[in-house]
């Protein structure tokens, strides 16, 4: 099992008998919720588990510690690994001895069953009662406060694992979101296409990117995370279309997908990355069995995209408006504000709120407002987007302006 961290206070004879404790602990998930135990006497939170007995596995442990603890049962093909944390400080016991304790934390669901709790003296006295979360977040909050209260170590401990399996858990509900979202897409070969273009794109960042050192570039905004969202938004845009004349599902998906393939070699090259990117669009298309003339007009889409003068033009190919548009979604909004807010960050070492807010005044609020998209189902986006900006910008301009509610810039 991976380490997770250690603790080691270093106040014992390194010398001295070593008296060893090991411990099981749940990290308990059902329907969104974490099972955790609240300790009344520190108003702390820890996992449930405990001491592993004398011819006990870590997994017997749990299961029993869980029982006993919590009043419910631990499901054994739900377990899995999360990580050790290694406890070493003097003995309370023996002074001249030193307590050691290999904390082994698992990943485990439970069934519907309860069964009667047994709480051992020790826990009866602390308070400790089962108790369902929403998030680890809060926890993790209260922890610090008892800590810095109390100095318990266990308090500090589960602190750290808490904040660590928060973490975890978020990628995994990002991670299941996003694979629900792509299977929602209607095909099997999406999945084969992002991974492909995740891996041409890893090495998109090359020092001739590097060596422009502008705007996303400065705080590792990555072409990846845009393709998917710009996939995200052609996605709505379509369903949120109610006349679909010449529109062509599928491949405006697939052109979505592959948009920005060519930032793989256009840095480097010198040309322009949509036409950089239509060949290699029509190459993996033809490798994996497309028709050449559905790979042509999917890489006409990719090589085209750029070209957002012709959004305009009455002539333009729907599917191309589209995915114009899509493109042009994605770094608006509130999530254009934290782009920018990054960015100043990455520009100036001791940027402060001011500075963020003159930069969203004179850069961030009149992009936004320029608003170039042409449908009214893109220009409905566009609008909730900026309107949600406008109000972020009004309530931030009150916050840290002394006579903020009056200001209106110079004259």
């Amino acid at each position: 099992m991976r380490e997770l961290f250690r603790m080691d206070r270093q106040n014992y004879n390194p010398e001295g008998k070593v008296f060893r404790r090991p411990s099981a602990r749940a990290i308990i998930l059902k329907d969104g919720k974490v099972l955790l135990n609240h300790v009344s006497k520190y108003d702390c939170y820890e996992f449930p588990g405990g001491g592993i007995e004398a011819g006990e596995t870590p997994e017997s442990a749990l299961r029993r510690e869980v029982a006993e603890e919590t009043g419910r049962i631990v499901i054994p093909e739900s377990v899995r690994e999360f990580g050790i944390v290694i406890r070493r400080q003097r003995d309370s016991q023996d002074p001249d001895g030193i307590f050691e304790q290999e904390n082994y934390y698992y990943f485990c669901e439970v069934t519907d069953e309860d069964v009667p709790r047994k709480p051992d003296e020790h826990e009866i006295l602390d308070g400790a009662e089962p108790v369902w979360v929403d998030t680890l977040a809060i926890p993790v909050h209260r922890n610090r406060i008892a800590f810095e209260r109390f100095g318990e170590p266990f308090i500090q401990r589960e602190m750290r694992v808490m904040d660590m399996a928060d973490q975890e858990l978020r990628r995994m509900s990002w991670e299941m979101t996003e694979e629900a979202a792509i299977r929602s897409l209607g095909s099997a070969d999406y999945k084969g296409m992002l991974a492909f273009v995740k891996h041409t794109l890893e090495d998109a960042r090359t020092e001739g990117e590097k060596e422009i050192g502008m705007h996303k570039l400065e705080f590792g905004y990555t072409r990846y995370e845009h393709t998917k969202r710009v996939l995200g938004w052609a996605k709505r845009l379509y369903d949120a279309t109610p006349d679909r004349t010449g529109l062509r599902y599928e491949e405006l998906m697939i052109a979505a997908i592959f948009h920005d393939v060519g930032r793989a070699v256009s840095a480097q090259s010198g040309e322009d990355h949509a036409k950089a990117g239509a060949p290699i669009a029509r190459d993996w298309l033809l490798s994996n069995g497309y028709d050449p003339a559905r790979a042509e007009y999917i890489a006409g889409l990719v090589a085209s995209h750029s070209e957002k003068g012709r959004m305009r033009d009455p002539d333009t190919d729907r599917n191309l408006l589209m995915l114009m548009e899509a493109d042009l979604l994605d770094d608006m909004g509130l999530l254009g504000i934290v782009m920018d807010t990054m960015i100043v960050r990455a520009r100036k070492a001791d940027a402060d709120f001011f500075d963020c807010y003159n930069h969203y005044e004179r850069y961030t609020h009149p992009m936004q407002h320029d608003c170039p998209v042409v449908t009214k189902e893109a220009r409905a986006f566009w609008d909730a987007k900026t309107e949600s900006a406008d109000r972020f910008m009004e309530q931030y301009r009150k916050d840290i302006l002394f006579g903020g509610e009056n200001y209106t810039g110079y004259k």
